[in-house]
């Protein structure tokens, strides 16, 4: 399974977001409420297009994240 970050919109409403994801069989795994993020896990490949109602930008979890 690949997990991925994405950005969130402003005013997103977090229950539609989490029953749009449950229907894409996308798996909700976190929220980073102070930086907006959300944490995604699904066995297909998620695109920008899979939550453009939702999310400004979706990127795939990569290890080499540094402050």
């Amino acid at each position: 399974m690949k997990i991925y970050l994405a950005v969130l919109k402003d005013k997103v409403n977090l229950e539609e977001f989490k029953k749009d994801l449950k229907e894409k069989k996308i798996n909700f795994l976190d929220y980073y409420k102070t930086l907006g993020i959300v944490k995604l896990q699904s066995e297909k490949k998620i695109s920008e297009k899979d939550v453009e109602e939702f999310c400004e930008s979706i990127e795939e979890e990569k290890d080499n994240l540094t402050i």
